[in-house]
């Protein structure tokens, strides 16, 4: 996927696409969307968008109360009330006097975040921006939610048919299914199972929108969530634009550099102890483990730095994987190391192993 701006406007970069970039670069900050006089904050925690609190309109919520008769205006007053001598969130109050349970109240203020969220897929011309920076506090999250779910729920209830239709690609154009490994996450309505089946069989999108049987604007919009979601992409003549083979590669060079840092730095470690004998224990450790690993992973060679080599068509093999295959090529990675680091026990002590498991720790997890 082509990198898209953090900063711009939603004419440009639509509102699904945008998101879908925050979510694949695993970002964590406030997004700051502007149209005319009205600001909206998104925050974002690595894969996930976070509702919180200070950014939750409680004005519009109560309003929202009153229209559907959940809470009447008499007692909303003796509420502000309630809430004004107590110093405390007119939300708040509406637990204290039992007009609420908890759990009911939560489940309202989880829908009203949605819908006010929803509401902004249909924007176009406004601004946006994010930056980087720390997270509200945990006792200040309404609720959290799985992005790529969130951006189908949202296209689904748009209204401005015209934010989708300007992104679509021309009719003459070929669509290729993707399946890249996360689409087994995603909840596709049946008759979204069904377009994906249609797309995998038709030639072009002219011809998806003359059988389509959920109709050509419906058709649009899926379609739109789809290549929005990296799920297929366009073909061109010289050119495929696939955007889940590239967030793959992202992801798997991210995850590689996590590991190979890993396995430099257990041997940096052990020969720092015993000089180039460093390099016969690791491979020796590497022989031993490849048995136990996926075949394609079985090629695996040590390099002199300590890193290990994966050959191209390893890499182009995880590109492709099903979700199953890309589990199992993080725990062979995770094998792998814990072979280095028994490695390091046997030839140094228990010392070593505890001191170097600490120091791997602080270097994250590989994903």
């Amino acid at each position: 996927m082509n990198e898209l701006p953090l900063q711009g406007n939603l004419a440009e970069t639509p509102l699904p696409q945008l998101l879908f970039s925050i979510w694949h670069k695993e970002k964590t900050g406030l997004l700051r969307i502007t149209k005319e006089k009205i600001e909206k904050k998104l925050y974002f925690k690595k894969r996930n968008i976070v509702g919180e609190l200070a950014s939750f309109s409680e004005k519009d919520f109560l309003k929202m109360l009153i229209k559907k008769k959940m809470l009447n205006s008499s007692q909303l007053k003796k509420c502000r009330l309630f809430a004004r001598q107590n110093k405390i969130t007119v939300i708040k109050s509406l637990t204290e006097f039992a007009l609420f349970s908890p759990l009911h109240l939560w489940q309202l203020m989880q829908t009203f975040f949605k819908e006010d969220f929803f509401s902004l897929f249909d924007w176009t011309d406004a601004e946006f921006y994010f930056e980087s920076e720390d997270i509200p506090y945990e006792s200040q999250i309404l609720q959290e939610s799985e992005i790529p779910n969130l951006i189908l729920q949202g296209i689904r209830q748009m209204k401005n048919r015209e934010v989708f239709e300007i992104h679509l690609p021309p009719e003459d154009e070929s669509l290729k299914i993707l399946f890249p490994f996360y689409i087994d996450q995603i909840r596709f309505e049946p008759h979204e199972k069904y377009l994906l089946k249609l797309i995998e069989n038709a030639p072009n999108l002219k011809i998806i929108y003359d059988l389509s049987e959920i109709g050509k604007g419906e058709t649009k919009r899926t379609i739109f969530a789809f290549l929005s979601l990296g799920i297929i992409s366009t073909s061109h003549e010289n050119k495929r634009v696939n955007y889940a083979h590239e967030f793959l590669t992202d992801e798997l060079d991210k995850i590689l550099e996590s590991f190979n840092s890993k396995c430099s730095y257990i041997y940096k470690y052990i020969s720092k102890e015993i000089g180039p004998a460093a390099m016969s224990v690791l491979n020796k450790c590497l022989d031993d483990i490849k048995p136990q690993l996926s075949p394609p992973l079985q090629t695996l060679e040590l390099r002199p730095d300590g890193r290990i080599e994966m050959k191209p068509t390893l890499r182009m093999n995880i590109n492709l994987s099903s979700d199953k295959k890309w589990k199992n090529f993080l725990k062979d990675l995770d094998e792998i190391l814990a072979a280095e680091v028994l490695a390091v026990k046997r030839t140094l002590g228990t010392g070593h192993e505890t001191a170097l498991i600490e120091n791997l720790e602080k270097m994250g997890d590989l994903s």
